[in-house]
């Protein structure tokens, strides 16, 4: 169990909350996320039913806000009309990004083609209602900057950021935040790296929960709770206050998504 530390508050920026793995016990999730000092936590949308389940747990928990589209593996089935559905669910105020959007040519679970128009479309929705986007890049670094150059639009996060230092830092200069996730608790050089020379004020934590837990719970379920292990990693490598860093990568993801209290 993750001990608490007084006066902390920590900010999980991604995970998936309606995930089946939460089906049996999400409020004692929620509960043991909130024990731990996770004040604010954002449940990502995955597609059209995704986004509307993760905005009605908005409303069941007052420490969840959501970001709503279409993920690269879902492409395939993308249309134009979850658009306009994703227009009117914006219109809520725990509404906070759009994604999880971006590319993914490592599972290739959609056809390549088809998350290219997807993450335009999300691109161009996220820009006209002026939100923030949560990307999601997994070998095809080269490709997504590109559209995103293309679209010139530069606002949100990436996030569990698995890439080299080089296009981390071209994310930043364009106006990005990196989200790191509890990868950096396994071994991490290449990630070790990246964060040693990113500026603190661009940068986010994050579970990716259910998946991705960090060491020590490395293999089980994860959950918003953890979130603390990878502060912890990342204060390690800094040689940083763990408090100093939870108030940074906290204001950084209220800043972000536009988070006001």
């Amino acid at each position: 169990m993750v001990s608490s530390k007084s006066n902390v508050i920590l900010f999980d920026s991604h995970c998936h909350l309606t995930d089946r793995a939460y089906s049996l016990n999400l409020k004692e999730v929620i509960n043991r996320a909130k024990d731990t000092g996770v004040k604010y936590l954002l449940t990502a949308g995955l597609n059209r039913s995704d986004s509307k389940n993760s905005l009605k747990l908005c409303h069941e928990f007052d420490s969840i806000y959501c970001s709503i589209g279409v993920h690269p593996h879902d492409a395939d089935k993308f249309s134009e009309s979850e658009l306009t559905e994703f227009k009117i669910l914006s219109k809520d105020n725990r509404v906070k990004a759009i994604g999880e959007t971006g590319l993914d040519f490592f599972r290739n679970y959609s056809k390549p083609e088809n998350q290219e128009r997807a993450f335009r479309a999300q691109i161009d929705l996220a820009k006209e209602l002026n939100l923030p986007m949560v990307i999601h890049i997994r070998d095809a670094y080269p490709q997504t900057m590109k559209i995103l150059k293309e679209n010139g639009y530069f606002k949100g996060v990436l996030h569990c950021y698995s890439g080299d230092e080089a296009f981390a830092q071209e994310a930043i200069k364009l106006g990005f935040y990196i989200s790191i996730s509890g990868s950096i608790t396994y071994d991490g050089n290449k990630l070790k790296s990246v964060i040693k020379q990113m500026p603190l004020d661009r940068l986010m934590i994050e579970t990716d929960a259910p998946y991705l837990a960090p060491v020590p719970n490395r293999g089980k379920r994860n959950e918003p709770a953890f979130v603390r292990y990878t502060l912890q990693t990342i204060a390690q490598i800094l040689n940083k206050d763990f408090s100093s860093l939870a108030q940074i990568t906290t204001d950084n993801a209220k800043r972000c998504f536009g988070i006001q209290d």
